[in-house]
């Protein structure tokens, strides 16, 4: 992103402080110790990025998540996220879930959540039981 983008600023935030002490050693961000159930950081953002993270949320917590997310992204700003989804086809599930921790949705709930957050959606990607779904801010 900042070989693209140099003059960017990454705000990145995890559970873990491991996951973010090794994430330093690889990448000049601001980085912080922080659930998705907490509140995400001040100010507004052209691009949220999650990666197999909101999975570990339920139903209610994504439909909270992504309304948050929303009220962070400037006009025109995108959220792009990655994660492990609930297939329509069970013979498609080929990534291993603990059904505790890991709490996947369905693509079409998840469409429904960020549309619903006041988001434009398009799955970008989909295969088996992982999926990409863009969602834009109105401008």
């Amino acid at each position: 992103m900042l070989d693209l983008h140099p003059d960017a600023e990454l705000v990145g935030i995890d559970e873990s402080a491991e996951m973010l002490a090794a994430a330093c050693a690889d990448v000049a961000a601001d980085l912080r110790v922080s659930r998705l159930q907490d509140p995400l950081p001040e100010g507004s953002f052209d691009l949220v990025v999650s990666a197999l993270a909101v999975h570990h949320l339920d139903g209610a917590g994504k439909a909270d998540l992504f309304a948050r997310v929303a009220d962070r992204l400037r006009p025109g700003g995108r959220f792009v996220l990655g994660d492990v989804v609930v297939p329509g086809d069970p013979v498609d599930v080929v990534t291993p879930i603990d059904g505790v921790y890991d709490q996947p949705s369905t693509i079409d709930d998840q469409v429904r959540w960020l549309s619903a957050a006041g988001l434009d959606v398009e799955v970008a990607w989909a295969r088996q039981d992982l999926a990409v779904i863009v969602a834009d801010s109105p401008s």
